[in-house]
């Protein structure tokens, strides 16, 4: 009965500031990820925004679990929080975030006349398919509330940033067909084309990396029922099979998805080898520190392909994903090597053809037209500018 209490009464203060105060014209509020730390697409536009220097109000949203050290907002940037959150939205200009603002919605969120709502999605070449292209799609199915509030959220969207025609069609998808598509790339790539010393640095000091120790990431996506099984392999063998090739040390960061991050000390091995990035704010930071990736059907091996560097595919229920979920394109389209087993992991490791994999990167790019030329974000900022102004 408390929490039903607390309800309403945040729904009553969201409607009476959505009809009574004034919305903020230089106000931007970002958040990715339901309110975790400061990452992905959000993140790179707040980055050229701060850049720029002009006099806007930007403003980062996060969630209750999220400390203010581990969400690195930078300098220059407001954090809030809990029903603040409400308020900031009622009251900005314009919205950007990485996926639905399913929770705030329940809570009263509208979007007010004059302000921009820019969804920049959290994939770009995207592999496991989405909406009624997945193939355990059903559309007699009840919706749940969640996704009551994600057709909710939709509804709401006037922009959404694309890569390619193919992104173009994963967006349709997921936004039942709601928002216009703008062919500006993926702000969060920019980094990885253009690459950063200085995050590299950061990162590996982050994590205490030793000079001379490389590191390899495993960033896995979810399974529908949130089981670590199809995670357990041998990440000692991989590592030490690196160290035989290399000459050097390595490490081994695990970066579980958003939504079983909170499992991932159940899987990491006690070892100093191996090191739980599941809370690191960023995964394209994490990118720009790793020297080589290790992934399965998520979009960020696709984003890691820009680095150039070495990454691997490891699918142990590819037969099982393929069936119920399907991918976008054949396994042998991706210029990806990659394994069912850890001993096919380690040979594909030990056989890999560094050349043969960047011609199959290019000619991949090449067939998609995908753009990442490192200036996503100046040109997304430059279209919110000029519509801000209307």
């Amino acid at each position: 009965m408390a929490n039903k209490i607390k309800d309403m009464i945040k729904k009553v203060e969201t409607w009476f500031v959505g009809h009574f105060v004034p919305v903020k014209k230089n106000k931007i509020v970002f958040t990715q990820f339901g309110g975790c730390g400061y990452g992905c697409n959000p993140k790179a536009i707040c980055d050229e925004f701060l850049r720029r220097g002009d006099n806007y109000d930007l403003v980062w949203l996060l969630n209750r679990k999220t400390s203010d050290e581990e969400a690195h907002v930078p300098k220059g940037v407001r954090i809030s929080r809990k029903n603040q959150s409400l308020i900031e939205l009622m009251t900005a200009k314009v919205w950007i975030n990485n996926i639905h603002f399913s929770d705030l919605l329940r809570f009263g969120v509208f979007k007010r006349k004059g302000t921009i709502y820019l969804n920049t999605f959290h994939g770009g070449i995207t592999l496991k398919k989405e909406g009624k292209d997945k193939h355990n799609y059903n559309p007699n199915r009840v919706l749940p509330e969640k996704d009551r509030m994600y057709l909710k959220d939709a509804e709401y969207v006037d922009y959404i940033t694309s890569g390619c025609e193919m992104e173009d069609h994963v967006l349709k998808e997921f936004f039942w067909g709601k928002g216009e598509i703008l062919r500006f790339g993926d702000a969060r790539t920019d980094v990885l084309v253009n690459g950063s010393p200085e995050i590299r640095r950061e990162v590996r000091s982050f994590f205490d990396v030793p000079e001379g120790t490389s590191l390899v990431i495993y960033a896995p996506t979810f399974r529908p029922d949130m089981s670590l099984k199809w995670y357990d392999w041998d990440y000692g063998k991989a590592l030490d099979t690196l160290e035989e090739q290399t000459g050097r040390p390595w490490r081994m960061l695990i970066r579980l998805h958003p939504r079983i991050a909170k499992k991932s000390r159940e899987l990491v091995p006690d070892s100093p080898r191996f090191i739980d990035a599941s809370r690191y704010h960023d995964m394209q930071d994490l990118a720009v520190a790793a020297d080589l990736m290790i992934s399965d059907y998520s979009s960020v091996i696709t984003d890691f392909m820009l680095t150039k560097k070495p990454a691997y595919m490891y699918v142990p229920d590819l037969d099982q994903y393929l069936q119920t979920r399907g991918m976008y394109f054949e396994m042998d389209e991706l210029p990806f090597p990659y394994a069912r087993t850890g001993d096919e992991l380690i040979r594909c490791i030990r056989e890999f053809d560094p050349d043969l994999y960047q011609k199959k990167s290019e000619q991949f790019m090449a067939r998609l037209g995908y753009i990442a030329d490192g200036g996503a974000s100046r040109r997304i900022v430059d279209f919110l500018i000029e519509k801000m102004k209307e």
